[in-house]
């Protein structure tokens, strides 16, 4: 569901797409550990049809003034690690990913402190993670008391569910709480 149609490009506005995972196995193969869990056909389906639709869509899903990730920071979970594969493949330019075993399991305040190290030059970045984070990432980013929060909280986070969020700030390092607005939320089927 898109929430605003219309954006326009400042200075003192970056964008945040935050990913959770494709949907994922279970279980971990042969005995594995939980990070080990790689993507069932159903997420391999989702985080290639997500991937084409950011590479083939201009501005991808509707959004005006809004570019497709100019790099990544994902969980070094195996199914995370998929996900930002899958999504990033039918791009023509190959987007810079930074994989941190730390993610894995995170509050939100350490993938803050990833965001805010995230390069100047960059107007649009994406956070492949898991849930409960993802959700609660963007849930503390938008202003408390915002109808954003209503929207994101209908739309739930499903498994390989994005949401798109305007940092009113003027570079990464000032991300903070309440200093987005709600783009909009998507998911499966893209």
């Amino acid at each position: 569901m898109g929430h605003d149609e219309g954006m326009e490009q400042s200075p003192d506005v970056r964008y945040l797409w935050i990913l959770r995972h494709a949907k994922a196995s279970p279980e971990a193969t042969w005995g594995g550990r939980d990070r080990d869990r790689t993507l069932t056909d159903r997420g391999r389906r989702d985080a290639t049809a997500l991937g084409r639709r950011l590479a083939d869509e201009v501005p991808p899903f509707g959004l005006n003034g809004l570019d497709a990730p100019e790099l990544a920071i994902s969980s070094s979970a195996v199914r995370t690690q998929e996900t930002a594969d899958l999504v990033f493949a039918a791009r023509e330019e190959r987007v810079p990913l930074d994989v941190y075993a730390s993610l894995y399991q995170a509050e939100p305040e350490t993938v803050l402190v990833y965001l805010r190290e995230v390069d100047e030059h960059a107007r649009s970045a994406m956070v492949i993670g898991h849930n409960p984070t993802m959700y609660h990432l963007a849930w503390d980013l938008l202003a408390e008391g915002s109808s954003d929060r209503d929207i994101l909280e209908a739309s739930g986070f499903p498994t390989c569910g994005v949401a798109v969020l305007a940092l009113h700030v003027s570079g990464w390092e000032d991300v903070a709480s309440g200093c987005a607005t709600l783009k909009g939320c998507f998911a499966p089927p893209y």
